[in-house]
């Protein structure tokens, strides 16, 4: 809970860019580690390595139209893109917004409006959908994965006519979804497996 006056807390938090932000580090380091050997080398010996000379003479000897440089010019391009746009475009959420009744939440007159006050995490809400299935008739055992728009119900059955449960195991998540105070409530897949 937050003191009177402060700031309210976010929860709901965009992922980290760390996987691109690791590559690009560990690129910069790998060749600023190379250009330091060969400035070292280059002092100690009086010359280049063939090393860092090599590719200095294929470039010289290449022209502007080779079709060796106009795939390297796109490779570099479309990595530079992609890096570019990871670190211009948000994350997707780790989790989903809980909408509480007006009654139940907490510091109410010093809320911002859009922030999250409580959030569920994407593990949570699968774990929670997996335990809904479990408790409908006809179910051996379910697993499910989700994301903030729709949760994949996985179900094991004996049943050979599956398509009443298909109905009471969708019907049955999306209502304990909603009552859980998802808003909004994420699409609901089902997918039954039928095991004699």
């Amino acid at each position: 809970m937050s003191r009177p006056g402060a700031p309210p807390v976010v929860l709901r938090r965009r992922p980290s860019r760390s996987v691109p932000a690791t590559i690009c580090a560990a690129v910069l380091l790998a060749l600023g580690i190379a250009l330091v050997w060969s400035g070292l080398l280059r002092l100690t010996a009086g010359s280049w390595p063939d090393a860092f000379t090599a590719p200095l003479r294929w470039l010289a000897e290449t022209s502007w139209d080779d079709p060796a440089v106009w795939t390297i010019g796109a490779a570099v391009a479309a990595a530079g893109l992609i890096l570019l746009l990871a670190g211009l475009l948000p994350g997707r959420y780790h989790d989903v917004e809980v909408q509480l009744p007006p009654a139940d939440k907490p510091d109410a007159e010093h809320a911002v409006e859009g922030d999250a006050g409580v959030v569920m995490s994407r593990r949570a809400l699968a774990q929670l959908a997996a335990a809904t299935c479990e408790h409908i008739d006809g179910v051996s055992s379910a697993s499910a994965t989700a994301t903030d728009r729709e949760v994949r119900v996985v179900v094991d059955t004996a049943l050979h006519d599956t398509r009443d449960l298909n109905h009471w195991v969708g019907d049955g998540v999306r209502s304990r979804l909603a009552a859980s105070g998802l808003a909004p409530v994420p699409r609901v897949k089902v997918y039954i497996r039928s095991r004699d």
